[in-house]
């Protein structure tokens, strides 16, 4: 493969997740741990669901636990193919870092840097927590499947593995975010720009005024071809994480209202529905905050337009008009499978739905 050249490279800011640093800084390693690791998530997904799950399902018919345990390791295959996506596209990143690198290596984005590295210690203590969830749901629900079930392999193997499936899936989730926050963090040049522009709007000279109009402009336009650039990068990885945590929740919280439940199993439900859920706010959190600050931007260019004096010029009056043209609500953030925007009605639309089916469902699969 061609080593791509970068200017990122020789940048201090180094990407905080493991997936980020190993895109940025290439090298033979780095290139065989991705593929081992696709080509294991794959081959441990077929295994599973044709050597395991299809024999139990045979033998004892499918419940909510297996149809679960299926999605899972769909999820662990589609996983795999992820972690080969971000090998193959590794290049529409390199591209992203650059644009991030331009935007904010000025006098206003000394901010952004600070940003991310505050997040990223905060994401990277996450990182543990999450691992300790997962070695706890990993290893009781191995367990108790091995208890349910006489199963031709290894349980102690079949943990071990699906611990390294569940590392695989917590750095992907953290790989997602990072790029959330690098998102998030290339507003903030333009807030201070903004923010400049209104406290000054009286007192600096038509000229000047003009000059950062136009700055603040194409950064925006920068901004928003940069995120362009990552939410086509994610867009699987978006598509196939919400598919994964919301069915995965709707399969908990149907379980956690089954009949004939142990207190132990009600208990365990509940504590796996707030663990899963918990993944699910924070990414769509991080998700959406890249279409809410988008907002912030419009309303104070929209609050600009409003606080000109009438010593500005027609050229300075028509840089903001500009501006505000350019910008819409509802055309910066990620999509979900490109038909709609992460945003805060998609996510209040996403729990609606995801309640109704996990109500649903338990009827669904008695019938059948």
């Amino acid at each position: 493969m061609d080593e791509i050249k970068s200017t990122y490279f020789h940048s201090q800011n180094v990407p905080f997740s493991l997936i980020g640093c190993s895109l940025v800084r290439k090298n033979v390693f780095s290139q065989v741990i991705f593929w081992i690791a696709s080509i294991g998530l794959i081959f441990n997904a077929l295994y599973t669901i044709y050597f395991t799950i299809s024999p139990v399902i045979h033998v004892h018919g499918a419940s909510i636990g297996e149809y679960e345990e299926i999605l899972y390791q769909v999820f662990c295959l589609c996983l795999g193919l992820i972690t080969m996506r971000f090998e193959i596209n590794r290049s529409s990143y390199i591209k992203y870092m650059d644009f991030y690198q331009t935007i904010v290596a000025n006098n206003f984005g000394k901010a952004s840097p600070k940003f991310v590295k505050k997040w990223g210690r905060n994401i990277r203590l996450w990182v543990a927590f999450a691992f300790i969830y997962e070695t706890i749901t990993s290893s009781t629900n191995t367990y108790m499947y091995f208890q349910k079930f006489i199963l031709p392999v290894n349980m102690f193997a079949t943990i071990a593995i699906g611990l390294i499936a569940q590392l695989s899936y917590i750095l992907s989730i953290q790989f997602m975010i990072e790029c959330c926050i690098y998102c998030q963090s290339t507003f903030i040049p333009i807030n201070a720009l903004l923010d400049t522009l209104l406290n000054q709007n009286k007192h600096s000279s038509p000229i000047a005024f003009r000059r950062m109009a136009r700055s603040t402009r194409v950064y925006y336009i920068k901004t928003i071809k940069s995120i362009g650039y990552m939410d086509r990068f994610l867009a699987y990885a978006i598509f196939v994480f919400y598919f994964q945590f919301i069915g995965h929740c709707i399969f908990i919280f149907s379980s956690t209202f089954a009949n004939g439940q142990s207190l132990f199993m009600l208990c365990y439900s509940v504590f796996r529905f707030f663990g899963e859920g918990s993944y699910l706010v924070l990414v769509t959190y991080h998700l959406i905050r890249v279409n809410q600050l988008s907002v912030q931007i419009f309303d104070k260019v929209y609050q600009l337009s409003f606080s000109f004096n009438s010593d500005q010029s027609i050229e300075a009056i028509n840089e903001i008009n500009l501006f505000l043209l350019r910008i819409n609500r509802n055309d910066v953030g990620f999509t979900f499978a490109d038909l709609c925007l992460v945003s805060p009605s998609f996510a209040s639309s996403l729990v609606t739905i995801s309640v109704t089916l996990g109500l649903a469902l338990p009827s669904i699969i008695k019938s059948h």
